[in-house]
């Protein structure tokens, strides 16, 4: 098992990719291993001393840089906000038809906003009508950013058949874990017994609590399921699959990039899922999280011979 010090270095490298320093409760949540509270204080004095971390108030991180601080404070009060907003946007995608479960994700699920940041959501459907329902909403979400709505980005769709995270790292494990549950009680705690695999990352953290209110069930929403609950329907959610596909892959080809850096295409898709091609976004992070942390074992190690080399000549 890795030293308590070394894991918290882990955690650390993994948030400062997104130049976010963390509290003491968020690096405890975090760490691949067991440790206890006592522990844990002296192993942060320990990184302190060494100067291989910093103290910024009530938060801590890789550099040594208050603004720092300042962001993730402004950031944490606008998230309050928009977390609220955020709410009322996912009651209103429970009105849709085939929606099982909603939940918040991104950076606003971690309790953080930025001026012009979008809305993120995780999107659980019914089996087999994923593309009947994505593209009802996606029109939608395309109507609301006509007339200058705040944006609406819909990321992550899976149906009741594929609840587990194919992909298994720290990135996912993560994404999991801060999922911020919205609407659909009994699909959410699906999702996360599927994902039970994110506790071998860890072993500390917990999942979010299930919202209390069940997802809206109108006479609408279900005079539509019903008439879609049949062949009619499984060739017209199939079709939409095939047709978004190709059209993906087509703009694939000419491998260009939106001002935010997307790539239109640039998304992985199947019968029960929708969501942003691993090899992108989610490769970026976990190579940015290697190379921090490389720099950081290459300062932890020369400290060390350092400390060791001084107290032989003593």
């Amino acid at each position: 098992m890795a030293q308590p010090t070394e894991s918290i270095l882990k955690v650390m490298a993994y948030f400062d990719t997104f130049n976010y320093p963390v509290t003491i409760e968020e690096i405890s949540s975090f760490l691949d291993q067991p440790i206890q509270r006592e522990t844990l204080h002296t192993a942060l004095q320990s990184l302190l001393d060494k100067q291989l971390i910093w103290d910024l108030g009530k938060f801590y991180s890789l550099k040594n840089d208050p603004d720092l601080q300042e962001k993730r404070l402004n950031g944490n009060k606008r998230a309050v906000k928009q977390l609220k907003y955020a709410m009322r946007i996912s009651l209103f995608l429970s009105w849709f038809p085939f929606i099982r479960g909603v939940a918040i994700s991104g950076s606003l699920s971690k309790n953080l906003s930025y001026k012009g940041a979008d809305l993120d959501f995780f999107i659980i459907t019914a089996s087999n009508r994923l593309w009947i329902i994505r593209t009802f909403i996606l029109m939608l979400v395309k109507g609301f950013a006509f007339i200058g709505s705040r944006r609406i980005c819909l990321n992550y769709f899976l149906d009741e058949q594929a609840l587990e995270i194919e992909e298994k790292n720290i990135f996912t494990a993560i994404e999991v874990a801060t999922l911020l549950p919205a609407r659909g009680i009994h699909t959410i705690e699906s999702f996360f017994s599927s994902n039970s695999w994110i506790f071998e990352y860890l072993p500390n953290t917990h999942f979010k609590a299930t919202p209390k209110k069940e997802l809206y069930s109108g006479l609408l929403k279900r005079g539509i399921e019903w008439l879609l609950d049949n062949k009619l329907g499984d060739r017209l959610d199939n079709w939409l699959l095939k047709y978004f596909s190709e059209r993906w892959a087509k703009m694939l080809v000419h491998n260009k990039r939106l001002p935010s850096g997307f790539i239109p295409g640039a998304v992985s898709t199947g019968k029960h899922f929708f969501k942003p091609t691993p090899n992108d976004f989610q490769k970026n992070v976990l190579s940015k999280f290697q190379e921090r942390m490389n720099n950081v074992n290459a300062q932890y190690a020369m400290i060390t011979e350092r400390t060791t080399t001084s107290s032989l000549v003593k």
